[in-house]
This record gives C-alpha cells, structure tokens and sequence, in this order.
C-alpha cells in the first residue's frame, strides 16, 4: 500500500474508533490500551466492527476477531491495513 494511501485509511481508521470510543486519547497516543483502559467493551467492539465494514467494506466475523489484534489503535491499525491488503 502506497504510503499517502496508507495515511488516508490511517486517518479514517482512527477516526472510526475514535467515534466508537468517544475518546480523542486514541489520536495522541497509539499505544492506549483500548480494552485495559475501559475506551472499548464488548458492545463497543461490535460497534467498531460495524462501523469499519460501513467505511472499509470490511467483513470481520466476531467469530475470527482477535482482541489482541485489537488491543492498541497502532494494532487496530496495522490490522486493518493488512486486511485492506488482501481484498
């Protein structure tokens, strides 16, 4: 992936997450542990799930999610441009 391009869905990942968070926290530090720190539960992964297909067209099944993946925005984010990588 280009590296303008990896920037875009760089932004628009975070602010997805930022919008399932409700938390500017996750801009200035990208190691924030989402889940250990309360930003992020269950329902608001299921949220952030849903709002990554809508912006993405991403289909990540609760079933193949992995919280570790997930755990830090800077691992949301290499996830997520992985995935972007393959489709």
């Amino acid at each position: 992936m280009a590296l303008d391009m990896q920037e875009a869905v760089s932004d628009r990942v975070l602010r997805v997450l930022r919008d399932a968070t409700g938390s500017d926290e996750i801009l200035v530090d990208l190691e924030t542990p989402l889940y250990d720190s309360g930003l992020l539960d269950s329902l608001g992964m299921v949220t952030l799930i849903v709002a990554l297909g809508e912006e993405f067209g991403l289909t990540v099944s609760p079933a193949e999610f992995d919280r570790e993946a997930w755990s830090t925005p800077r691992k949301l984010l290499d996830d997520v441009q992985a995935r972007l990588a393959v489709q």
